[in-house]
């Protein structure tokens, strides 16, 4: 196949329609770089750091939550431009790719923040547990004196 071949409009639609898909990306490398906003930074480094962190920061967590809105943004031009721009079968494969590592990575972070918000919730409930038990124990120092 001609590496120069147009992107077809049916190729372009399966593409996006794989994009969409619930599992196309699992599997997919994150990009070892990109570039978000006006920085180029290591994305694979960053999010295993921050997905094998055993505890995160607040300052952590709003680092997760700032990377996902930029890789969101990122990924929403990157398809915009695979749904509009001329260009090649191969130069299109490329981006297609770049966009489902994207996916993999806002996946990752995701799940970091699921752990967090889970490690939280399951500290606030045993804290209301342990009120109740001791006002449990309280109230039957009471009812026996």
């Amino acid at each position: 196949m001609d590496a120069r071949a147009l992107l077809t409009p049916e190729d372009r639609a399966k593409m996006i329609a794989r994009i969409h898909s619930l599992v196309y990306w699992v599997g997919m490398l994150i990009p070892e770089r990109e570039v978000l906003g006006d920085t180029e930074i290591d994305l694979r480094e960053v999010v295993y750091d921050l997905t094998n962190k055993d505890q995160l920061t607040p300052e952590d967590v709003a680092r997760v939550n700032e990377l996902i809105r930029l890789l969101k943004e990122r990924e929403r031009s990157l398809e915009h431009s695979l749904a509009h721009d001329p260009m090649t079968l191969d130069a299109a494969k490329e981006l297609l790719e770049e966009i489902c590592g994207l996916l993999r990575a806002i996946d990752e972070l995701r799940s970091v923040e699921t752990t967090e918000k889970a490690e939280f919730r399951k500290a606030e409930m045993m804290s209301r547990i342990e009120d109740a038990k001791r006002w449990q124990k309280f109230v039957e120092s009471r009812n026996m004196g």
